[in-house]
């Protein structure tokens, strides 16, 4: 779908970009052996180049937001390994201290079974002698219990706090583990996109492989836009702005519409609408309507990424490709200048940048001639 357009701005690009495109570091011949085989499937579906580089580029996004959680996992797991070995720490103080006084207790007391009146209220006479050592005893004992019934509940605490502690340790060294796999599985991912886009720059066999499915992603992408219902709630036509909309988002245009001639094969591409760099390449440039419409799609096309598609009615339409942090939803109409997302590198082959296009009826015109 609006796949084509995607890898069109690879072709594109690697094209109109020959210093980048040397760049990129060929894989050793065992390699690309190794890389042929894994991806033979694709170089003989319909698509099946674009959507492999659109897999690999979802699958990595998904590595990337499981390393986020396990991050933040860790995170927490360590604020509460923290809190548990303080309070495990501060209970072993307070038995300690504890410990030392129910010891000198049972000395006092010892001590205490020494003196005469003591072994007198302790010795087996009659009844009332009894009676008096018990109520003694009583007095004597009762605060010495609940020093020893409290000393047993810090015992007790310590140990499910040393527990708790050790349960904190097996969590971590496990997040540990399991995001070190994840950060491994995200650098393949990583190696095998830059492997692909090196191989469709210098091997014709992969470079005419994606030529054809652009071709086809581009019919999709018309057939998908026709498809569309079409906008009747208008009140100008957007045929009325021609060189007077504003850019979609602050930068250069990089790409230009038109023709692109692949210095290594010969080969002519046409990119069907421009690529904007953001000023200064950080994340979170804004991306805004060019004019207002109506939201009739949102969400990730092959070779684009995450796309919004306006419909300004009369047939006009406005592509929006490799976004991130969408703001507007399905079905929402929007205003002139509206924020809508940000530039991202969702499905992008060189970094964050925006994709826009300008269709008439489902065929492209050059936006160059309609923004300044």
């Amino acid at each position: 779908m609006l796949g084509f357009l995607r890898l069109l701005l690879l072709v594109a690009c690697l094209a109109a970009l020959p210093v980048q495109a040397t760049e990129l570091k060929r894989a050793e011949p065992a390699e690309r052996q190794e890389l042929a085989v894994r991806y033979a499937k694709a170089l003989q579906t319909e698509l099946g180049l674009l959507q492999a580089l659109d897999a690999i580029d979802q699958h990595a996004g998904e590595v990337d937001e499981q390393i986020v959680r396990l991050s933040v996992d860790m995170a927490a797991a360590t604020d509460a390994l923290h809190a548990a070995e303080k309070a495990r720490a501060e209970a072993q103080n307070q038995l300690e201290t504890m410990r030392v006084s129910v010891q000198a207790r049972l000395r006092a007391i010892l001590r205490l079974a020494q003196l005469p009146t003591l072994r007198f209220a302790l010795s087996h006479q009659d009844f009332a002698t009894s009676v008096a050592k018990d109520r003694l005893l009583r007095r004597l004992l009762a605060h010495d219990k609940q020093r020893l019934d409290a000393y047993r509940k810090e015992l007790n605490d310590l140990a499910r706090l040393t527990t708790e502690r050790d349960a904190g340790l097996q969590k971590l060294a496990d997040l540990d583990q399991k995001l070190h796999a994840e950060k491994a599985r995200a650098e393949q991912e990583r190696r095998d996109k830059l492997a692909l886009v090196a191989e469709i720059d210098a091997d014709r066999k992969y470079h005419e492989r994606i030529g054809r499915d652009l071709d086809i992603a581009n019919r999709q992408l018309t057939e998908r836009i026709e498809a569309l219902q079409e906008w009747s709630e208008r009140k100008y036509t957007f045929a009325m702005l021609q060189g007077k909309l504003l850019a979609p988002v602050a930068g250069r245009i990089e790409v230009p519409y038109g023709e692109i001639r692949n210095a290594r094969f010969g080969t002519v591409t046409l990119h069907r609408g421009l690529d904007y760099r953001p000023a200064g390449g950080a994340p979170g440039q804004t991306v805004r309507a060019v004019f207002w419409g109506k939201v009739a799609h949102i969400g990730w096309l092959t070779g684009y990424g995450q796309t919004v598609i306006l419909d300004h009615g009369h047939g006009w339409h406005t592509v929006y490709a490799h976004l991130e942090n969408i703001k507007v939803e399905l079905g929402e109409v929007v205003k002139s200048r509206q924020r809508m997302a940000e530039v991202g590198q969702s499905g992008s082959l060189k970094g964050r940048y925006l994709y826009f296009e300008i269709r008439h009826n489902g065929q492209t015109v050059d936006p160059a001639e309609w923004v300044h």
